[in-house]
């Protein structure tokens, strides 16, 4: 009777006008909106039972037993929903949906002869009606099925999802058909444009929500974080949401609240494999407990004992962890289940390239485009795998380098020779002999690198990413365009595969990615990150530091590039702060306890002590760094009572009172280099740098004394500030060429390599520094080092080439007669009147 009356009040019927109507018509189709909107929001038993009680009265729509069977599958009750259907089919023989419903319950048991008898139940349902009498539903059903039976993904999207959206532009499952198909081929971009036409086209929706954020998932974080939130909200209970959101929170290190979330699902499906997996992957990673791990996996396999998601999902998140072996064990495992299961295959593959074994995963990724033409990775793989083809690949002992075939002879010897100093300074200080060569790939476009690294385009911004004994990085001749310093990218990404190794994969990102930034600024003072103006204001600021069991989570989702950089940052104070604090032996404690599977928690607190007061004297300590900077200066922004910027003067007023305001200094300063006033700005960089000494960024006082010297042709001022500046930073490009200038001519020879050398590091593309290495190398005696610039000059700049040749003639003359001869020759035959040239040939005649 609380069912009747629930259902009278929700249809907006008074229990004293109900009296006096067919109880009947309660039922009725128009009914039935309400009743679906209840199943929208997630109220699933109370569903159930309205939909039973409609079976009971034996009413005639199927509507009715549809709602029941999709709130029954929610709540976890699949066979006895299963059950129900092939019931229902006696009543409404040929129905598509039911049939469909029935299917798709019983994929969940594994049951292939239901499955099939499905199938073949609506293939010949769809023989019995016209095409054009087919409902918009049907269409949808028929698409799927279509799928399913192997038919060719797009023109079943053209066939059946889009007819559907063309007869009934509101039918929500006519987007989620389409959108759906589009993920499980990773065509992300049409899912999105799918799902929010969708939106559009229905309204809100948990489904089409939850579509949208899988969409966004490895594109925008933000958007994706959005969409969940919001399908969340729409419906509390939606299982899938909760298992993405479980799965984002694996990714950042966030286990205990994962667990809160596959804790939701399982209180309602206490059988769901998914939920299952995830709790397996949370006692792995967070728990280091295998035992556990196989107990969870044992549930999640109690519906269904051969279902491929299971080690699909397990090894997916596992892989994210960096486990790559343990990963593809685990989708060699679901493929034994279901030899035919795509999305094993496609993770295989990537796992098989990041663990170097690209001979397996290429025929792999072949096998995956013979069976799905649409799918957009494996597309993806086949550009890769022909770009690549026409690599330059050099095998060393230690080192295998794959690169376009311009790269090698301009950076190739520079990257092993760098790759080699890094394996003996860090495999030793690690305690790590590595048995393996290490793979180490270039490529020379973006979009190939994403592809090799992230098996799909994006990852703007990422210089390389080490993946244990494989390092993929995009040339310094591509991305960086002299903005970024490749070599600490390079020394960055190789110490990962030395941390890596040694820790058996088993770290935390905060702590993998603290100590190759740490490790930067060991190797070269210029490299790593220092303190910066930015990041004293985040280490200030509550809501930005992070307290270090949660740094992880900072990689995760960050706001923006700033928050991200500041996570790198921060996690290498925190590495910092232990070794100085604690000492080296604890460190490298803290790293075979995670080796030997123990929680970084845990590893932390058996070496240095309580995490929670390590947390707290570690935020000390930070804090302590950011007051510290700038500590004389006066940080604030003036308010605008205090200040007037329209007013002529205001500035010079203002700093009269507050002489050391940065933002007022800055602003004058500004001011003072568009009215050309040189001299005026010379005296406001020095005290920008008396008040920052440390700050050596494109907007420091050095930078703006280097301005004003230059205008003022006070030359040997301006090189004593560009030394500075080419000392300290890495990426001052304008500073390292600018004194490349100035010192050729004086030739001072060491400066010059110097900062040749810092230059190349930026773009080794460039001309002018590799034709000033051979100069000055030539200069200092350095005759193989000359040579080989000269070399490289040759390559980068053939219009020079008569010089160059000759130049290398004559440094070639003493070593290799033949060669040097060869090389005079070229030289004459580019400049026939070279009177040097014509000298050098007389001698050897």
């Amino acid at each position: 009777m609380r069912l009747l009356s629930f259902l009278l009040l929700l249809l907006g019927i008074s229990i004293s006008h109900a009296q006096q109507i067919d109880l009947e018509k309660i039922f009725e189709e128009r009914n039935l909106g309400p009743v679906g909107e209840l199943l929208a929001r997630g109220d699933y038993e109370l569903v159930a039972r309205i939909g039973e009680a409609a079976a009971e009265k034996g009413l005639k729509a199927p509507d009715w037993r549809i709602l029941r069977f999709k709130a029954l599958r929610e709540l976890g009750h699949v066979e006895q929903a299963l059950e129900e259907t092939g019931k229902a089919l006696v009543l409404y023989p040929g129905h598509f949906e039911i049939l469909l419903l029935r299917h798709d319950l019983a994929q969940m048991l594994g049951r292939a002869d239901v499955m099939a008898e499905a199938l073949k139940g609506i293939n010949e349902a769809a023989k019995s009606k016209a095409a054009k009498d087919r409902t918009a539903m049907e269409s949808v059903v028929l698409g799927r099925a279509a799928v399913m039976l192997g038919a060719d993904a797009q023109k079943v999207i053209a066939q059946y999802f889009k007819l559907a959206q063309g007869k009934d532009a509101k039918l929500e499952a006519a987007y989620l058909a389409e959108g759906n198909l589009a993920l499980e081929k990773d065509d992300e971009q049409r899912a999105a444009d799918v799902f929010r036409a969708g939106l559009k086209a229905h309204g809100e929706t948990a489904d089409l929500r939850l579509g949208l954020a899988r969409a966004f998932q490895s594109g925008d974080r933000e958007k994706a974080t959005e969409s969940l939130k919001k399908a969340l909200e729409l419906n509390p209970h939606l299982a899938a949401a909760h298992l993405l959101r479980a799965e984002q929170l694996i990714g950042g290190e966030k286990f205990i609240e994962a667990e809160a979330a596959i804790q939701q699902v399982l209180d309602q499906d206490g059988q769901n494999p998914v939920a299952w997996s995830l709790r397996a992957v949370v006692a792995y990673l967070f728990m280091a407990d295998a035992g556990k791990m196989e107990e969870a996996r044992a549930h999640a396999l109690e519906r269904w004992g051969k279902n491929p998601e299971v080690d699909h999902t397990i090894g997916r998140c596992l892989s994210r962890a960096y486990r790559f072996a343990e990963s593809a064990a685990r989708q060699r495992q679901a493929l034994e289940f279901d030899p035919k299961y795509l999305p094993a295959k496609m993770q295989l593959c990537h796992d098989l390239l990041r663990l170097g074994d690209e001979e397996e995963a290429w025929k792999l990724a072949e096998l995956i485009r013979k069976e799905d033409g649409y799918n957009i990775q494996a597309h993806n793989l086949a550009l890769l795998e022909k770009e690549m083809n026409g690599y330059t690949t050099q095998t060393f002992e230690d080192f295998i380098l794959k690169m376009p075939k311009r790269d090698w002879p301009i950076y190739g010897a520079r990257a092993l020779a760098l790759l080699r100093d890094a394996k003996t300074v860090l495999g030793a200080k690690y305690g790590m002999d590595l048995k393996r060569p290490v793979l180490v790939e270039f490529f020379g476009a973006q979009q190939d690198f994403a592809i090799r690294t992230f098996g799909a385009l994006g990852g703007q911004g990422m210089l390389g990413v080490c993946f244990g004994t494989v390092v993929t990085m995009n040339s310094p001749g591509s991305l960086a365009h002299g903005r970024n310093n490749w070599e600490s990218t390079l020394w960055h990404e190789f110490c990962h595969v030395i941390t890596l190794t040694v820790t058996k994969n088993r770290m935390p990102r905060w702590l993998s990615e603290g100590i190759s930034v740490h490790e930067e600024r060991q190797r070269d003072p210029a490299w790593g990150m220092w303190m910066s103006d930015k990041f004293r204001e985040m280490v200030l600021d509550e809501e930005t530091l992070t307290p270090l069991t949660r740094l992880s989570g900072a990689f995760m989702a960050p706001k923006t590039q700033d928050h991200l950089m500041f996570a790198y940052y921060e996690s290498s104070q925190a590495v910092e702060f232990l070794l100085e604090k604690f000492g080296k032996d604890k460190f490298q404690g803290i790293l075979q306890e995670l080796a030997a599977g123990k929680r970084i928690n845990d590893a932390i607190a058996a070496n240095v002590g309580d995490i929670e007061e390590v947390e707290k004297q570690f935020a000390q300590y930070i804090t302590a760094k950011a007051k510290s900077f700038g500590a004389k200066a006066d940080w604030e922004e003036p308010k605008t009572e205090e200040l007037n910027p329209f007013e002529p003067g205001s500035f010079a007023e203002f700093l009269k009172k507050h002489p050391t305001n940065l933002w007022v200094l800055h602003k004058e300063a500004g001011s003072k280099m568009e009215a050309k006033k040189w001299a005026e700005v010379l005296p406001l960089a020095d005290k920008i740098i008396e008040l920052l000494p440390d700050n050596y960024d494109a907007d420091s006082g050095y930078a703006l004394k280097v301005q004003a010297l230059r205008q003022l042709k006070r030359t040997d001022e301006e090189v004593a500030v560009l030394r500075q500046i080419a000392a300290k930073s890495s990426s001052a490009q304008s500073s390292f060429l600018r004194l490349i200038e100035l010192d050729v001519p004086a030739k001072r020879w060491a400066e010059v390599k110097a900062n040749a050398l810092r230059s190349m590091a930026l773009n080794p593309f460039l001309v002018t520094p590799q034709r000033a290495l051979a100069d000055a190398c030539a200069a200092l005696n350095e005759t193989p080092e000359a040579i080989a610039a000269y070399e490289r000059v040759l390559v980068l700049d053939p219009s020079g080439g008569a010089q160059t040749h000759f130049k290398l003639a004559a440094l070639l003359r003493a070593s290799d007669a033949t060669k040097a001869k060869r090389h005079l020759l070229d030289s004459l035959a580019l400049a026939p009147r070279n009177r040097e040239g014509l000298a050098l040939l007389a001698e050897w005649k």
